[in-house]
């Protein structure tokens, strides 16, 4: 027999998670529809290019075109979601810039014998958007550490078939790739949060997939051949960057939220530094009010005799 208050701490479990697990599904259907078009698009690259490389298509631009529009409807998806200029926005601002640069280095690797250092660049650039949207806290320096150890390990093995300019690109790849997924995985809080939003969840499944991607497609390209790379490269990008841009639901409610925190934060500080300037000021009357009750309790020095008969001018 378990005592009474294990049973109550069950119930109360099962229905946060049963009200958790309803409001995820009321999100997912509000958003849907709009994600139709990745989807569609998503099917329309894998059924036309599904065994078929970039560097074995007959029709390059053909090929571009249907792999950048899974991206491309990701990146109206996002702003179908809600965006202005303000700072309630800037989470989905970098993820959309994120997006766009990841766009234009899929279009560069389409023709990897010319651009594909191009190619690098463009989603070096997408994952430090990705790592300033994800944000710096909570820090979590244990999960970093995970992270670039194994990044690390991938260098090394790649090392070994690098060599000039891309000895140095390939390491500033692994090293922003790397910090992308740190703060994917760190602004989850699996041991903080009591209930981990499902959007948050998104992005770090999102940032995983791409280190899988990139991992899988520079062992295939620098070290050996992987059976079906080719499908598992993009099957793994496409999740990735899914999970990444479904991550901006909601995220305005975090900015709002994140906002009044530090609101208050900066109104508790002022009032605190008003009460510390008061309690000085006290301090500072009590001292000058004890100062002149000693000047007036001080005994007058008689004068002596010559200072009687000279007269004060």
């Amino acid at each position: 027999m378990y005592p009474f208050w294990f049973h109550f701490s069950v119930r109360v479990c099962h229905y946060q998670v049963n009200a958790w697990t309803i409001f995820i599904i009321l999100q997912l259907k509000s958003v849907g529809p709009k994600l139709v078009p990745f989807f569609k698009t998503c099917t329309i690259f894998f059924v036309l290019f599904a065994d078929t490389p970039a560097t074995e298509t007959s029709a390059p631009w053909f090929f571009c075109i249907v792999k950048c529009l899974p991206i491309i409807s990701l990146i109206l998806f996002v702003l179908l979601n809600g965006m202005n200029i303000t700072e309630y926005y800037r989470y989905s601002r970098r993820i959309l810039i994120g997006l766009i640069f990841s766009c234009l280095g899929d279009a560069c690797l389409v023709w990897a014998k010319k651009y594909f250092e191009v190619g690098i660049a463009c989603f070096a650039i997408a994952q430090i958007c990705y790592s300033r949207a994800f944000g710096w806290k909570p820090f979590n320096p244990y999960a970093g550490a995970v992270v670039f150890g194994l990044g690390f390990l991938v260098y090394s093995f790649l090392s070994t078939a690098l060599h000039g300019i891309m000895l140095y690109m390939v390491a500033a790849y692994i090293t922003v790739i790397c910090t992308m997924a740190w703060r994917a995985v760190a602004r989850v809080q699996f041991f903080g949060d009591l209930v981990i939003k499902w959007t948050k969840l998104s992005g770090c499944f999102g940032a995983l997939a791409f280190v899988i991607s990139d991992v899988t497609l520079a062992i295939d390209r620098f070290k050996f051949p992987i059976p079906y790379a080719h499908p598992i490269i993009m099957v793994t990008y496409y999740a990735a960057q899914f999970g990444i841009a479904l991550s901006v639901v909601d995220s305005q409610v975090d900015e709002l939220i994140d906002s009044s925190k530090r609101a208050q934060k900066e109104k508790e500080l002022v009032e605190t530094m008003e009460n510390k300037d008061t309690k000085n000021g006290h301090v500072q009357n009590e001292s000058d009010s004890s100062q002149s009750d000693i000047s007036m309790n001080e005994p007058s020095t008689p004068k002596t005799l010559i200072q009687r008969c000279i007269p004060v001018k």
